[in-house]
């Protein structure tokens, strides 16, 4: 019996034992790992540092990149200035590439780092006002319609000077209603004879009609906006949402009336100029500048259309001078080497006005957002930056930056 019970009891301990052997061997495992995740976390860290540098390398010396000349040393270039290449496209308003590199070219698993660096697309929506561009009312106009907005689409909507329902041009009505968002003053703005704006009176009886809480009321800014999303807060935008996503406007008509709409809101941001870089731009921005599209017969799209067509192949053509061959295209130097070239391709009669000189930028200057874009990757764990900053005294200095912005970080496998 006694036999049986210390037979049991060294059963007993063993079977403890082996539990706390297995424990220990499983914290030291999960040590292990969480070491390994720890250091190569680290290192991935310190690659979006190196990132940071390099874009920061490019940027702060950009304007002082040598002019490509046909006879000039490469391998003089690439020495004196390891990214030479990269500050003359930066240069020129073209993306540029950073790598992707390794950080050590001798050790291959010490991690890679690409970078892209752009000129921010997108029209600086601050200065599409009254204050900021004589015709802001008619790049409004142009923006609205070449999404979809017909000219003459009336809807119902609340008029508060005959405090009843009126029907006014919906392009009226959201051009009118941001202009009061963002100016300082409280009067209602009339356009094309329509008193179709909104001040903070207008906000505060649809509030009270609708018996709004105080926590979802927005009054207009008087000033400019921080934000594109703020849009759907302002009269019109937020009547009809559709007008910033995309989608269909009059939803309740008979399928074969209804108004497809391309949404807006990727043409704006907050900050630069509302100018275009014209060797990094949109067919929807183009069609925002007074003399690429058509002011005597706006409804007619087609010159407009030509004329954009032939900016964007022209660049594609090697001009009649001395360029890089080795490019698949060939940007812009100034509004005359545009004209002419435009003039020359393909046999159009496409022109471009002097007036869009004013809307048209060829480098970047002193209004230039740059668009920076990190990934980095090490022992299969990766990290992206966006941010977007601008030079001021040959100081790199950030106004937005976000890490893992799509949430796609992977993690080594353990």
């Amino acid at each position: 019996m006694r036999r049986a019970s210390a037979l049991l009891m060294a059963l007993w301990i063993i079977a403890v034992l082996s539990i706390m052997v297995l424990s220990f061997a499983s914290e030291a495992h999960l040590q292990t790992g969480i070491n390994v995740y720890v250091r190569e976390r680290n290192r991935v860290n310190r690659l979006v540092e190196a990132g940071r540098i390099l874009a920061e390398v490019v940027i702060a010396d950009y304007s002082n990149a040598p002019e490509w000349a046909e006879d000039e040393d490469a391998e003089k270039l690439f020495e004196d200035d390891r990214w030479y290449k990269e500050k003359r496209d930066l240069k020129s308003g073209r993306p540029c590439v950073i790598g992707p590199i390794l950080v050590d070219e001798e050790n291959p698993e010490s991690g890679t780092v690409k970078v892209e660096i752009r000129i921010t697309r997108g029209l600086n929506i601050n200065e599409l006002t009254p204050d900021g561009d004589q015709n802001w009312r008619l790049r409004w106009e142009m923006i609205l319609k070449s999404h979809g907005i017909p000219e003459d689409y009336e809807v119902e909507a609340y008029d508060s000077q005959h405090h009843s329902r009126s029907h006014f041009k919906l392009i009226n009505l959201l051009i009118a209603s941001f202009a009061d968002w963002v100016d300082a003053d409280d009067n209602a703005t009339s356009v094309d004879g329509e008193d179709c704006g909104a001040e903070s009176n207008w906000y505060e009886e649809e509030y009270e009609d609708n018996k709004v809480d105080d926590e979802d009321k927005r009054y207009p800014r008087n000033g400019a906006i921080p934000d594109i999303k703020e849009l759907s807060y302002i009269r019109g935008f937020r009547d009809y949402p559709v007008v910033l996503t995309g989608g269909v406007l009059n939803p309740e008509e008979d399928p074969k009336d209804q108004i497809h709409v391309r949404g807006i809101a990727d043409m704006f941001n907050t900050l630069g100029s509302a100018k275009i870089y014209i060797n990094d731009c949109t067919r929807d921005e183009l069609m925002t500048v007074p003399g690429i599209f058509d002011e005597e017969d706006e409804e007619d799209l087609e010159k407009s259309t030509e004329n954009i067509d032939a900016i964007l192949g022209a660049r594609s053509e090697e001009p009649d001078y001395d360029v890089d061959e080795s490019l698949g295209w060939w940007q812009y130097k100034d509004f005359q080497d545009l004209q002419q070239r435009v003039s020359d391709y393909g046999g159009t009669s496409a022109q471009i006005g002097t007036e869009a000189n004013n809307y048209l930028l060829f480098k970047p200057d002193d209004t230039t957002i740059f668009e920076i874009t990190i990934e980095c990757e090490s022992m299969g764990m990766t990290r992206s930056v966006k941010a977007k900053a601008y030079l001021k005294d040959k100081d790199v200095r950030y106004v937005e930056w976000e890490e893992d912005p799509v949430g796609d970080r992977k993690e080594p496998a353990q």
